[in-house]
């Protein structure tokens, strides 16, 4: 009696973590396929640099673009003026941008984020942990 009693919690034992294992195997295979597709996406797409040209405005964020890959940045939250703004090297690749922020001992720290959309008026932007970010084109 206690010998089936322990072979069949033995049997259980062993379906649970067959069980469990193809489960990850199952979900893990199907995560990366949807990061795949999704990266795919994007970087199929390339996007015009001069629509980048200009000033874009979040609350009270701001970012101007400017020709040759330079551009600025400031908040005027932190009581920071276009003056006072901090400059930024950038490059776009396809939907791919990249800000180069500069620090004041030296050396740059980049910013990468994927251009969702972008047109004369509104660029949206997805960082890397995929929060979304609605600018407005400002004169």
């Amino acid at each position: 009696m206690k010998r089936r009693r322990l072979l069949l919690f033995f049997i259980i034992v062993i379906v649970v973590l067959v069980g469990a294992v193809a489960y990850y195997i199952y979900y893990k295979s199907h995560i990366h396929e949807l990061e795949y597709i999704d990266l795919e996406i994007y970087d199929a797409v390339k996007y015009d640099e001069d629509l980048l040209i200009g000033k874009w405005q979040l609350g009270t964020v701001f970012y101007r673009f400017d020709v040759g890959g330079v551009g600025a940045t400031w908040d005027e939250s932190d009581d920071v003026t276009e003056d006072e703004a901090s400059s930024f090297n950038w490059e776009l690749n396809k939907s791919k941008l990249i800000h180069y922020h500069e620090m004041q001992h030296g050396g740059y720290i980049p910013k990468t984020y994927q251009i969702k959309h972008l047109d004369l008026g509104r660029l949206v932007l997805k960082d890397y942990s995929g929060e979304e970010f609605l600018f407005v084109k400002v004169e």
